[in-house]
């Protein structure tokens, strides 16, 4: 293999300048003796990820692989010069937005957005990636669900998920939310309680499952089958609100960088999520977001 060409979200963006750990993505080029083109970014939504396969695409040959860590459907590229301010989650959007930026993202998401027209347009991003690894004579493609791909819709979607029957695009069993990142947690604490929303993981995962997750994925583009986040035995139940004090727990599993910047957000610049604080949060319960 020559080269890994990676897209996604902050469950594959690199670390920051200077810090020297191997992520789970670097793991896999080690395995796979091939070099690593991460193009990955905090916050970005799926269809800046294909933005960044559709410029990479003439340049890539049959000894390259495509990995997609795919992100949540319901993410959107509003501005061109914000591509990581997609996701009412992230706790500082407020501050990185104009007032009329914010009211546009309010709006499209309260009286545009639902789970139909995410699933669709996903469906077709993915068909058009199977076409393009079909007409480029790519190895199969590899998606990482980072969130489940499937959103609640009142409407028959069957039609849009028949992914598995795709020559060219192998889809995850399973995914990175619901199978490794929340179940690291002690049951009955949530994620956002640990954090407040300043997550101290490399990539939302602790260090011991970047290397069972780099064994899943070089296993699966080695043998060109669906990566498997279902079946390892994934460190689980072991985050609480005690690790934050425990300094040889931070050096083994966290980002111990993320820690000291972590405290300095709460004693400085802490507040509620802007989702939260104007309602989207309920709203997108009621759409099953």
């Amino acid at each position: 293999m020559k080269r890994i060409n990676i897209v996604g979200d902050s469950f594959s963006s690199s670390n920051r300048k200077g810090d020297d750990y191997h992520p789970w993505f670097i793991q896999v080029g080690e395995l796979l003796k091939a070099t690593v083109d991460n193009k990955s970014m905090i916050g970005v939504s799926q269809d800046w990820c294909w933005w960044k396969l559709a410029q990479d695409l003439p340049n890539m040959t049959a000894d390259d692989q495509i990995l997609v860590v795919m992100t949540h459907p319901g993410r959107y590229w509003y501005f061109d010069d914000k591509p990581q301010m997609t996701n009412p989650n992230i706790v500082n959007i407020d501050s990185e937005l104009s007032p009329e930026q914010l009211q546009a993202v309010q709006g499209y998401m309260m009286q545009i957005q639902r789970p139909p027209l995410d699933i669709q347009q996903m469906s077709h991003r993915l068909g058009w990636l199977q076409a393009q690894c079909d007409q480029y004579k790519l190895k199969p493609a590899q998606i990482l669900c980072a969130f489940p791909l499937y959103v609640n819709s009142p409407y028959p979607m069957e039609e849009h998920i028949n992914w598995e029957t795709y020559s060219h695009v192998k889809i995850s069993k399973g995914d990175l939310l619901t199978h490794v990142e929340q179940p690291e947690m002690k049951q009955g604490l949530s994620e956002y309680d640990l954090w407040k929303g300043w997550d101290c993981r490399y990539n939302h995962l602790m260090k011991s499952n970047h290397k069972i997750l780099a064994q899943q994925v070089a296993q699966a583009i080695k043998n060109e089958e669906p990566i498997d986040l279902m079946t390892p035995n994934w460190h689980k139940g072991v985050l609480d609100l005690s690790v934050l004090d425990d300094s040889k727990f931070i050096e083994k599993e966290l980002d111990a960088n993320a820690i000291t910047n972590r405290k300095t957000y709460l004693e400085t610049e802490f507040k509620k999520p802007w989702a939260q604080r104007t309602g989207l949060f309920d709203h997108f319960k009621k759409k099953n977001i």
